[in-house]
């Protein structure tokens, strides 16, 4: 500083006066060269000094003086990592002694902390890592990086007892959160292999519709109502292989968020949570091969450093072998069977240098289905995202990120008598920012913008070679965009209050890229109520919706351990899967809000406890929600979905409750580990109108296809030695609702089924046993020193007892007396799965 001092202003003509004894030497003062302005040097001068100045006589004149040690503020930042991979650590607690505060690592491991000069004490915790404990005198800006060290088993008996009384006060102050952990879920029984979505069913609030469907119901709501996401990126589908595998293929992933109900402000377009599930950044250290070899699934990945380590890159691929063993099974019946995927997975990390890193992540699935005589199915996702993450002034992290998720759907039929090819696809190109402002560490602000252009083809329909028919169909493109701006606020009011309140506005403008219907008002929709028809490309088919979500919660922590929480959350969706089942499949459509499909909005309210047990290392929480939405979409009784021009005709809008009490317990140190979630709750319908079409049970509250009284989920894990491991999972949960005929009436000397009230009845109980044991092949050598190479076997068995739970009813007419009509039972699984998975890394 004495250089600019003494060459730097007064070679602009600017006259200063000061004392050598108060200047110090050694501070650097960075500014933009072109900024001339008087006023930002001076203050740069004096910034964290006990320096002032004033103007006498025409002359600038530097003054100390002494001020208190709370004026002066200095900020620590820096990524908190794994020691031996480099991989960044989610969620990690910083903790700071001297202010009983501290701070989390966000989604990219940054942390940032703004403190009075002082000496302090700092704890770094995390799930299964060694605590860290440094101290530090905070007299300048600080970037430190932290590394954390792997906890062993041995050291668990050591650090159980002062670990979790921190962790939550540090607990992140939204409520119906959980995060998956993948090493404990690497142990517990699975279908085939380690799975996202099967790990989440055994989650409080978290169900599907039965075993062998794709995508969950999350406190009641439909699957569509899921905002899935793979490193910032949208996913439309998420699952593979008749939706018993999810498409994140476990080597690869780092972190999995599940939020069921108190929604960040930065996210939004769906209604019903939101999971986002992380990549590995792949190793900053070593080269590694890792993968498995299965029944069901074989996969590997590598990754490793490159560039000097300021590189990195991670590559997996996944794919099953069911095809080439159905063709070469002996019973006929198999060999016109088809199943199997493929996905690939890869990413790549640059640090630029400590306040700037990209990064580059894609995904590639394909499946592909066919049963018998059935058509050939075929669908998949792609993903491409590219983020920069920026520090500013070392308090303020940019996450700026530009990503296409694609989704094609094709089904193909190439009978004499129906030769066709059926596809859909959806391209969405989007552009979002998202900052952090670690002002204080009582103030966080978040805050953002985002952009998504959806163009969609419904579908279309185009004949074969040996069809003549030429009954092609094509349904219009669609394309809408979809924007919003952020901004929450998280503060600590005192020693026990903490709040978050923000609010989201977003809009959704339908671009009108094909023609749209004008029905005529105050009646049902239908063809013979159109009476106009709105041309692509004009100015008045374009249709936009704005709103104004506000969110909020507030925490106040009743003693060392142990808090409570009230949320509210609202938001809105603008994007629709249309479905004929209760439960998604590849050939639904995606419809997006317009002229004649309205959004649905919802709002929920939630209230709980959480305490930690130190005497039984146990974490425990009771919650209780609230959820209301409206424009609910529903269908008429006998609609058409599939490639109907006028889909709006078979569209009914009505209302939905939802409201229940979670109840879950999770130990995470010992030799016994697990979790027990349950639930209790309600989800309900009403479509009441003047128009009796428009009705459903005449306008009567009903249950919810998704509706389920009583749901319990145990997992138990244990560790029997340092070789073998065995686990449990038990399931039991209330049939969900169904309609079953009452009646029977001939038409045309056929007998056809009458169902009266929609969901007036309900399936059996289902309920499940899973068991796995997993060995650890010796990582050391007969010498003593460890290998390089490590691996384990994982036996298991899907439903041990061999329940055979129902998944819905067929009623058919008799063939020996067709007056009668035969009730068939689908039962999925009904049988024992066995499994055996070999694991390696090296």
């Amino acid at each position: 500083m004495r250089t600019l001092l003494e060459r730097v202003l007064p070679a602009h003509n600017i006259s200063i006066s000061y004392h050598d004894n108060i200047v110090p030497l050694d501070k650097s003062i960075v500014f933009d060269s072109k900024i001339t302005r008087l006023k930002f040097i001076l203050t740069k001068i004096c910034e964290n000094e006990n320096l002032n100045y004033e103007v006498v006589n025409d002359q600038i004149v530097l003054k100390y003086y002494e001020r208190p040690k709370s004026e002066y503020k200095y900020t620590i930042d820096g990524v908190i990592k794994d020691i031996e991979s480099g991989e960044i650590l989610i969620g990690a607690s910083v903790y700071i002694k001297e202010i009983a505060s501290g701070v989390s690592s966000n989604a990219y491991g940054y942390y940032s902390l703004t403190l009075p000069r002082g000496k302090y004490e700092v704890e770094v915790r995390y799930i299964g890592y060694e605590t860290k404990y440094f101290s530090i005198d905070m007299f300048k800006n600080v970037n430190n990086d932290i590394e954390l060290k792997p906890q062993s088993i041995e050291m668990e008996s050591l650090q159980i007892d002062e670990r979790n009384p921190m962790d939550i006060k540090a607990h992140s102050i939204l409520s119906s959160t959980n995060r998956i952990d993948m090493e404990m879920a690497e142990r517990i029984p699975y279908l085939g292999e380690v799975d996202v979505f099967q790990g989440s069913l055994l989650l409080p609030g978290i169900t599907n519709i039965g075993e062998g469907v794709s995508g969950v119901n999350v406190r009641g709501g439909s699957s569509d109502q899921n905002l899935v996401m793979l490193d910032e990126a949208v996913l439309y589908s998420s699952n593979h292989f008749f939706g018993l595998i999810s498409v994140f293929n476990p080597d690869a992933v780092s972190d999995v968020e599940i939020l069921k109900g108190d929604f960040p402000a930065k996210y939004g377009g769906r209604n019903s949570s939101v999971m986002h599930v992380r990549q590995k950044e792949g190793n900053e250290n070593d080269f590694h091969v890792s993968g498995g070899l299965g029944l069901i699934t074989s996969r590997l990945m590598v990754e490793g450093p490159a560039l000097d380590q300021k590189l990195t890159y991670l590559f997996s691929a996944r794919s099953t072998f069911w095809d080439l063993i159905l063709r070469n099974l002996s019973d006929p019946l198999f060999n016109d069977i088809r199943a199997n995927f493929q996905d690939v997975n890869g990413k790549f990390k640059y640090n630029i240098n400590s306040n700037n890193k990209v990064y580059l992540s894609g995904y590639w699935g394909a499946d592909a289905t066919k049963y018998g005589t059935d058509a050939l199915q075929k669908w998949g996702n792609s993903i491409s995202s590219l983020r920069w993450n920026h520090i500013w002034k070392n308090k303020h992290f940019f996450n700026t990120t530009f990503y296409h998720s694609g989704y094609r759907y094709s089904v193909i039929e190439t009978q004499e008598f129906r030769d066709y090819e059926g596809r859909a696809t959806i391209n969405d190109y989007a552009l979002k920012m998202d900052v952090t402002s670690y002002l204080n560490p009582r103030n966080i602000l978040d805050w953002g913008v985002s952009a998504i252009w959806h163009d969609l083809l419904p579908g279309e329909l185009v004949s074969g070679s040996l069809d003549t028919s030429g009954d092609d169909v094509s349904l219009p493109d669609e394309r809408g965009l979809e924007s919003a701006i952020y901004v929450s606020s998280e503060n600590r009011i005192g020693s026990r209050l903490t709040s978050s309140l923000g609010f989201r506005l977003t809009n959704f403008r339908n671009q009108g890229a094909s023609d749209v219907y004008v029905y005529q008002e105050n009646q049902p929709k239908s063809h013979a109520t159109i009476v106009d028809t709105l041309r692509a490309n004009t100015k008045e088919n374009v249709k936009s919706y704005w709103r104004l979500l506000p969110r909020g919660t507030l925490k106040f922590q009743l003693g060392e351990n142990s808090s409570t929480k009230l949320s509210y959350t609202s938001s809105i969706q603008y994007m629709h899967l249309l479905s004929n089942t209760t439960s998604p499949s590849s050939s639904d459509a995606w419809v997006m809000s317009g002229y004649n499909i309205l959004p649905t909005f919802m709002q929920q309210y939630t209230t709980g406890i959480y305490r930690y047990f130190p005497l039984i290392d146990m974490n425990a929480s009771v919650e209780l929600y609230y959820r209301n939405s409206e424009d609910v979409v529903e269908y008429k009784n006998g609609a058409n979905l599939v490639f109907n021009q006028t889909v709006e005709t078979e569209l009914i809008y009505g209302s939905e409750r939802a409201y229940g009490v979670e109840f879950f317990v999770k130990k995470t140190f010992g030799r016994w580990t697990g979790w027990a979630g349950y639930t209790l709750s309600k989800v309900e319908r009403k479509f009441e109108n003047k128009f009796e079409e428009l009705e459903i049970n005449e306008g009567n509250y009903y249950p919810s296809d998704y509706d389920r009284t009583h749901d319990f989920a145990l997992t138990v894990v244990f560790e029997m030695n340092k070789r073998w491991s065995i686990s449990s999972n038990f399931v039991y949960y209330t049939g969900r609702p169904y309609s079953f005929p009452d009646s029977k009436y001939e038409i045309d000397g056929i007998l056809v089924p009458n169902y009266p009230d929609r969901n007036h009845d309900r399936l059996s109980n289902y309920h499940r046993l899973d068991l796995a044991a997993t060995y650890q092949i010796s990582p050391y050598k007969k010498s003593g020193e460890k290998r390089k190479y490590e691996s384990d076997l994982v036996f298991s068995v899907y439903n041990l007892y061999g329940r055979k739970n129902t998944q819905a009813y067929f009623f058919t007419a008799d063939e020996d007396n067709p007056n009668q009509s035969s009730t068939q039972k689908l039962s999925v699984l009904a049988f024992p799965v066995p499994s055996i998975t070999y694991n390696f890394r090296f």
